[in-house]
Order: C-alpha cells, then sequence, then structure tokens
C-alpha cells in the first residue's frame, strides 16, 4: 500500500496542477501525465488492483446514475448507432491490422490483436497465447488509451468550446440526499459482486452500473455521487493508465507511440468520419457519436462523456457493447481465420 499511496500522491500533484489549469478531466489527465514520465524513468509505483476496481465501480454507479426514464424511452432509437458501431470496429480494424502489417511489420497474430479497438487485457493474453508479442500488444493498446484520453477532452473543450460540467455536481453531496447516498452505495456493492458472479465483461464497472442504471431510471435514485467522488475515480483511474508503462525503455516507448500515434489516427479519423455522416440518420449528435465510436478504455471514454456531459447514457451503453463484442468475437475469429489459411 505503500507504493500506491505514494503513486497517488504524485498523481494528486499532476492532477492538482491541471486542476489549476481548469483542464479537462484535471485529476486523470494530470495523474496520468505525470505517472507516465516517472513509469518510464523506472519510479517503484503502483495502484493497488482492489483499489482500481473499487474506483472502477464508483464510475459505474456514476454512470448509471445519469441515466433517467428518457434513456429506455431513446433506446428503440439507438439501433443505427449499433449498426454504426459494428462498421467502424469491422473497418477500423482492417486498416489498423494492415496498417501494422505494412508500416509496423509486426507479425499476423501481434498485428491482429493489437488492432483490436478494445478488450486490452485479453488481446493481451489471448495474443500472446496464439504466438504475438505480448509486451507489444499490451503497449500499443496502452498507448492508444493514454493517446485518445489526452487528446479527445481537450479537443472537445477547446476546438469546440464544450465547457466541462462538473461543477454541476456538490463537491460533498448535500445532506438532503444521504438516503439516495447510502442506496448507490449498496447500488455499487451489489452490483460489484454480481457482475463478478455473472461473470460480466468489466464487472466492476458494468455491475455498478446496471443497479444504478435502475434506480435512477425507476426514479427511486435521482441525485448523483458527491463530486469528491468523482475526482477520486479520475485520480485512481489515470494513476492506473500512467503507470502501465512501467518498465518499459525510452526506445520502446518512442517506437510505440510512433506507430500507435498512426493507428490511433487511423481509427478516430474513420470515428470522426462516420459520425459526420450518419449523425442525422441515428439521432445522436456528432460529438456523442465521436465519443461513442472512439476505441477508447470503457471506464476512461465514459468519464470523459460524464466529465463532458455528452450523451452520457448513450455513449457508455454503446462502449459497453463495443467492450463485449471484441472479448466475445476477435479471439474466435482469430482461430478460425489461422485454420482456414492453413487448409
Amino acid at each position: 500500500m505503500t507504493a500506491t499511496f505514494k503513486a497517488l500522491f504524485i498523481g494528486s500533484i499532476g492532477g492538482g496542477l491541471f486542476f489549476l489549469a481548469d483542464l479537462p478531466l484535471a485529476w486523470m489527465m494530470g495523474s496520468m501525465c505525470i505517472t507516465t514520465v516517472l513509469a518510464v524513468r523506472g519510479a517503484e509505483l503502483a495502484v493497488n488492483a482492489t483499489l482500481r476496481k473499487i474506483m472502477t465501480a464508483v464510475l459505474g454507479v456514476m454512470l448509471g446514475s445519469s441515466f433517467s426514464s428518457e434513456t429506455i424511452d431513446q433506446l428503440s432509437t439507438w439501433s443505427g448507432g449499433l449498426i454504426l458501431l459494428a462498421i467502424c470496429v469491422i473497418l477500423s480494424m482492417t486498416m489498423v491490422y494492415f496498417y501494422f502489417r505494412k508500416i509496423g511489420h509486426f507479425d499476423r497474430a501481434t498485428a491482429y490483436f493489437s488492432a483490436a479497438p478494445g478488450g486490452f487485457n485479453v488481446m493481451y493474453e489471448v495474443g500472446e497465447a496464439k504466438g504475438g508479442d505480448g509486451r507489444t500488444i499490451a503497449l500499443i493498446h496502452a498507448t492508444r488509451i493514454l493517446l485518445l484520453v489526452m487528446t479527445v477532452p481537450l479537443a472537445f473543450r477547446f476546438a469546440i468550446s464544450l465547457p466541462a460540467t462538473d461543477q454541476s455536481i456538490p463537491l460533498l453531496g448535500n445532506i438532503q440526499y444521504m438516503e439516495n447516498y447510502g442506496l448507490l452505495l449498496v447500488a455499487g456493492i451489489f452490483g460489484y459482486f454480481a457482475g463478478g458472479l455473472l461473470r460480466f465483461p468489466a464487472y466492476h464497472l458494468m455491475g455498478p452500473m446496471l443497479i444504478a442504471g435502475v434506480l435512477s431510471i425507476t426514479g427511486v435514485v435521482e441525485v448523483m455521487p458527491p463530486m469528491l467522488l468523482i475526482y477520486l475515480a479520475q485520480l485512481v483511474i489515470g494513476t492506473a493508465i500512467g503507470l502501465r508503462f512501467l518498465g518499459t525503455t525510452v526506445y520502446e516507448i518512442r517506437r510505440v507511440i510512433l506507430l500507435s500515434c498512426g493507428s490511433t489516427s487511423i481509427m478516430i479519423l474513420l470515428a470522426c468520419g462516420l459520425s459526420f455522416i450518419a449523425s442525422d440518420l441515428v439521432q445522436i449528435s456528432i460529438q456523442g457519436l465521436i465519443l461513442a465510436l472512439s476505441p477508447g478504455g470503457l471506464a476512461e471514454m465514459s468519464l470523459v462523456a460524464l466529465g463532458l456531459g455528452i450523451d452520457v447514457a448513450f455513449v457508455s451503453i454503446m462502449h459497453v457493447i463495443r467492450i463485449a463484442f471484441v472479448i466475445a468475437c476477435i479471439p474466435f475469429a482469430f482461430s478460425f481465420f489461422e485454420k482456414i489459411r492453413r487448409k
């Protein structure tokens, strides 16, 4: 726990500086930046895995509590978004696979699992088991998430002049909602364990989000957790992202970042292009579609949507479906194509 406390203390310095600079998602972006630099320099830091899961569960409760009765009404209109998501995943993975093969000179397995738009841990484990370079796969995915979290909030906040919505939530909550906060706490705990028992992907986020979502949609709970918890979740998740680069050399980071800049650019440009083309058809804002199609981590991109107040329910649900699709289908598809290739 000493390493965790030290890491979070250092991360809070970066988060505090970004907060003072009035940057979006300050506590996540600031902690991520400073710990990434220290990780590459070999600092002995860590974030307790259980703590990260707990903070991710807090995020799940926050996302679920942002749902409303209108969310159910809108589900029928989101089928177009699902089709667009499937098109985006297939196109982006195909394009990035050939990019890694031709430009990165990766072997088939490494290129395939590095090109997957999500499922970091599963792609790393299955990719290595299939003969790929596990370290490269992990670094590519970690860099993709880092780049997206670093650039997307800034682009929305400044290029589009979209204000953050953080300040609309009381820092320490409101004493008159103590009963609601208690229900959200129960939702988080119950959802955390129920999600694990039901084997949900990213169960520590999805379980609490579903339970809190039901409470919010039915009107049982009409409040979001205090802003302080949101800041803490940002701090823990941001610090953990930065520390994914522990044990890497400057040369590895430089090469992977250059390759990942190219692959991430392909993915985000495709997401932007499809969003501009299909926004009216899907009846979702361009900003919401871009966030929903962006190949970032489930927790990270949901935090971006929450922090910027952009179609939170739609973005969260699309990312849950994307991750579930990637985890369920992509490893199977690789085995299938390998069998065909050998015939």
